[in-house]
C-alpha cells in the first residue's frame, strides 16, 4: 500500500485546469465587455466609457449619470419627432 499524502491526478493535471478556467474567465469577460460597449452605445454614448468601469468610485457615480440623465438617443428620437431634425 503506496503512502501518498496528495492527490496524483490534481498534481499531474493542476495546470490543465487552471489553464482551462483562466481561458473561460477570459472568454466570458471579453463577452461581457462587448455587450456592456453595445448597451452604452445603443443610448446614444461613446463605447469608450466602458472603461469608466475600471475606476473604483467614478464607475459609481458614472453608472449613476447614465441612469437619471436623458440620453442622446431619445434627444434625437424626440428632435426627430417633433419635426426639427437632427440636433448638433
Amino acid at each position: 500500500m503506496d503512502n501518498w499524502d496528495y492527490d496524483q491526478l490534481a498534481d499531474d493535471y493542476g495546470w490543465l485546469f487552471g489553464t482551462a478556467a483562466i481561458i473561460v474567465y477570459l472568454a466570458i469577460l471579453v463577452i461581457f465587455l462587448i455587450a456592456y460597449i453595445r448597451i452604452i452605445q445603443k443610448a446614444g454614448y461613446s463605447g469608450w466609457w466602458v472603461l469608466v468601469g475600471i475606476v473604483p468610485v467614478l464607475n459609481v457615480v458614472m453608472f449613476l449619470v447614465f441612469a437619471f440623465s436623458r440620453w442622446p438617443v431619445l434627444r434625437e428620437r424626440d428632435a426627430l419627432r417633433a419635426g426639427q431634425g437632427y440636433p448638433r
